[in-house]
């Protein structure tokens, strides 16, 4: 082999390599920029815990919010979170566990989704020990927009429909032959 060859094959190779690199990194961060874009309406927050499975980003950046809105009883926060089809108010019940909330780290183990992929359990375990179990949803599913929510609350118009009709407009109208009036 030539020396010139030699030289060009050692320039070529460190230029090779920086473009694979080059490649690898652009294709993480296309992806990466993706997955913010899609997900670009679900709420992510800066909040410390340990998670186990395999969620998406957004997922665990919503359980984060989840945590941190509950920690502080921050019912506008929390539904900020909320899955919100059908619309849902935020009751004493759902901030049962805000005060293991705010005892330290906690554990969200983000179930596999067999079935549905649009609907992921939470087990979350806080640092004091007590457990809740919830769910993480995909609003498309509800027919909204492809956004995570948190499945909390209670539904406003729980148990309340439209008002059925009145007793007087079940009864059967009177016919002209039941008419004596005259």
């Amino acid at each position: 082999m030539s020396v010139a060859v030699s030289r060009v094959r050692h320039r070529i190779v460190p230029w090779a390599a920086c473009l694979i690199v080059a490649g690898a990194g652009a294709v993480w961060a296309g992806h990466t920029a993706w997955a913010a874009f899609e997900n670009r309406d679900t709420p992510s927050c800066s909040w410390a815990l340990r998670i186990y499975g395999q969620p998406a980003p957004a997922q665990a950046g919503l359980v984060r919010c989840y945590l941190r809105a509950l920690a502080h009883r921050d019912t506008t926060g929390l539904l900020a979170v909320a899955a919100d089809i059908p619309p849902v108010r935020i009751t004493k019940s759902d901030l049962a566990y805000s005060a293991d909330a705010r005892t330290g780290r906690a554990t969200a183990t983000f179930q596999p989704a067999l079935v549905d992929t649009d609907f992921i359990q939470v087990i979350i375990t806080y640092a004091d020990g007590a457990t809740d179990q919830l769910g993480v949803q995909n609003m498309e599913e509800m027919g909204g927009p492809s956004v995570w929510r948190m499945a909390i609350g209670t539904d406003i118009n729980h148990n309340q429909g439209p008002p059925g009709p009145s007793p007087a407009s079940t009864a059967a109208p009177p016919t002209a032959a039941a008419d004596h009036s005259g």
